[in-house]
Formats: structure tokens, C-alpha cells, sequence
């Protein structure tokens, strides 16, 4: 890729909605109390470069490790909440806290980065549809159903125990659509999305997730899949991390079981440490998008990054300040105006107002 944004670049993505559906900085907001309104010199995200991200709205995903209990992890996920929280307030000229698609406009017309809380593993609920109705209270507006192990109701992308969704798991998907939460289909197995389809009413996404056809990866959503999705509604979000966008499918979340959790300081650490390789060249990424494109049409893509849930990515794209450069490849790409604003955000926007309202 260039190394110089071009003028035509800068000003469309200055002018368009941003809307980044994965980042998971709750973690390092929680492990680590960054000073938030400065450029740090770790991890991917901090406001100034949101800023220079031209990022408008994100979901801060509350990451669910899979060590202890059920309930050590909705204790974990309760502290990551009330971390964000505590930074909205604190840095509260720069962020707030949307809890419905109007809070999101209102608050990028103030000038404002809309925060929205996500969920990344439904093991969190504990087998509870009253737990998942507080959560709902308490801001998350989407769950990430399974992460690397399978919940007691859902199977992930790697740990097959119950051949798909539950009959508690399909309830846990109507309870979510019905409160207005988003149903997140990344990390789960393809038999569980099939299952997620059949008993979804609303449309439902995948939050960071790639395309297998480009990238041979559990992961990775199949073109059935991507069409089934977008045929409802939904929204593929194209993940950036090195593993899903190209090179060896082992770099990634392939063999998460496997990691000394001793040799990492923090849980934020193991984010962004665990998935080293190569990062992939800017055109494996823009692979992706063409391919997610053409099965699903644009209005069905968007952008979910995945930036501080790992450590390589995209050259170019290293943290979340260079995404302009994506609307510059997808001009050269030959993407209209009207497309590339649907990616970078509007397709989000869509999908919110018909899902949490």
C-alpha cells in the first residue's frame, strides 16, 4: 500500500459515519487504568487515535477468558463493565455511552466517540436468562456467544460437546433479540451458526469475523454462511488479525488452549501477545472485503477489527489511527461514495436500529 493517504481519502472518511464493531480495549481499560487521552505506547487503542481513526462509534468488547467458573467470569465482566464506565466519566469530553441507535447520532453530533458495550463469550450468563437481562440493563447491547470453548449451551469454532445450540441456547437467542441485543455468530461452530439462523427473527451478525474462501480458518465464516446472513439482514464485519486475513492458519486463536498464561504480566498482555506471525500484506485484507462483496452485496459489510485482541495485523494498518487507509484502498478498490460510507459505518448503523432500536 502507498505510504501517503491521498487528499480524496482523507476527506471521505472525515465525512462518514466510522463505526469499528470489535476492539477489545475493556481489557486493557480494566488491567491497566491507561491514560486514556494520550497516545500510548502500548496496545492499538486510545482516544487520540480514535481521533486520528476518524472512528465515530465503537463497541468495547468485554472479553470473557475461559479459566474458573461461570460465575468468576460474570464477576470478570461486571469489573470490565464498570472500567468502562469509569472511563467514559472520566474522560467524558471526548466519549459516551450509547445504549440505542439515537444516543449513537446524538452523541457523534456532539462531536463525541459513541462507546457501546459488547459481551465476548456467552459462558458469562451462567445458564441464567435473568443474568442476561441485567446485562441488557446494564448497557451490553450485544454477546459474542461462544469464545474459544463451547458454553454450556453453544458450541465454538474449535470445541464441539453439543453438536450446535442448544434447546437453552436457542432460548438464550430469541430472550436477546427480543430485549434488543445483538447476536454475535464470530467464534461460534458452523453447526451453531445453521442452528442460530433457524431460530433468529431479527438479523444477526458476526462482529469480527474474515472469509474462509480467502482464508482456510475455523473461523472464518463459509460463503454460505456470509450469504445466509446478509439474506437476513445481517452485517459480515471483516476482522484485521494476521491469522484470519492470511499467512498460516495456526497464527490466531487456533491453539489459545495451549498458552502459558504464567509468561504474560496481565490478561491484556495474553491479548495482545498471543497471535505473533507475519503480518499479511494491505491487498490480503481488501481480498476479504471484495470477496464478502460480491457474496453478500456491500450493504452487508462492514469493519470489525479485532485491534487490541492481538498483536499483528494488516501492513499499514497497525493500530486503529490508519483507517483511513482502508477507505483509500477501497477507493482505488473502485468502490463508490455511497459503498464505502455503508462500510465504514451507515451498514452498522442499519443493523442497530432494527436490532436494539
Amino acid at each position: 500500500m502507498d505510504s501517503k493517504l491521498s487528499g480524496k481519502a482523507k476527506a471521505l472518511h472525515n465525512e462518514s459515519l466510522v463505526i469499528d464493531t470489535h476492539i477489545d480495549t475493556a481489557t486493557h481499560l480494566l488491567w491497566r487504568e491507561p491514560k486514556f487521552d494520550t497516545r500510548l505506547n502500548v496496545g492499538h487503542v486510545d482516544i487520540p487515535r480514535l481521533r486520528e481513526g476518524g472512528v465515530n462509534a465503537a463497541f468495547f468488547a468485554v472479553w470473557i477468558d475461559e479459566v474458573g467458573s461461570d460465575l468468576d467470569a460474570l464477576r470478570l465482566a461486571v469489573r470490565e463493565i464498570d472500567s468502562i464506565y469509569r472511563t467514559i466519566e472520566k474522560y467524558s469530553d471526548d466519549l459516551d455511552l450509547a445504549l440505542t441507535t439515537n444516543d449513537l447520532k446524538n452523541i457523534v453530533d456532539k462531536g463525541k466517540i459513541a462507546i457501546m458495550i459488547s459481551i465476548e463469550g456467552g459462558r458469562i450468563i451462567d445458564n441464567d436468562l435473568g443474568i442476561l437481562r441485567m446485562l441488557h440493563r446494564l448497557g451490553v447491547r450485544s454477546i459474542t456467544l461462544a469464545w474459544t470453548n463451547a458454553t454450556g449451551w453453544v458450541d465454538s469454532h474449535q470445541d464441539e460437546k453439543h453438536g450446535g445450540l442448544t434447546t437453552f441456547g436457542e432460548s438464550v437467542v430469541i430472550e436477546m433479540q427480543q430485549i434488543g441485543m445483538l447476536v454475535d455468530i464470530s467464534h461460534v461452530s458452523d453447526k451453531s451458526f445453521w442452528d442460530v439462523i433457524k431460530c433468529a427473527d431479527r438479523p444477526i451478525f458476526a462482529s469480527h469475523s474474515c472469509c474462509r474462501a480467502v482464508q482456510k480458518h475455523s473461523r472464518n465464516m463459509t460463503d454460505e454462511m456470509i450469504v445466509a446472513m446478509a439474506e437476513r439482514g445481517g452485517v459480515i464485519n471483516i476482522n484485521f488479525v494476521a491469522g484470519f486475513v492470511g499467512g498460516d492458519p495456526s497464527v490466531g486463536y487456533q491453539k489459545n488452549e495451549s498458552l502459558d498464561r504464567a509468561q504474560f504480566k496481565d490478561p491484556f498482555e495474553m491479548l495482545i501477545g498471543k497471535s505473533g506471525g507475519i503480518s499479511p500484506k494491505f491487498s490480503n485484507l481488501i481480498e476479504h472485503y471484495n470477496h464478502a462483496i460480491n457474496l453478500a452485496g456491500a450493504e452487508h459489510v462492514g469493519i470489525g477489527t479485532d485491534y487490541d485482541g492481538a498483536s499483528t495485523f494488516p501492513i499499514g494498518l497497525e493500530d486503529i489511527s490508519k483507517l483511513p487507509y482502508l477507505t483509500d484502498g477501497f477507493i482505488k478498490s473502485g468502490y463508490s461514495k455511497q459503498t464505502i460510507k455503508g462500510i465504514l459505518g451507515l451498514n452498522n448503523l442499519k443493523l442497530l436500529c432494527e436490532s436494539i432500536n
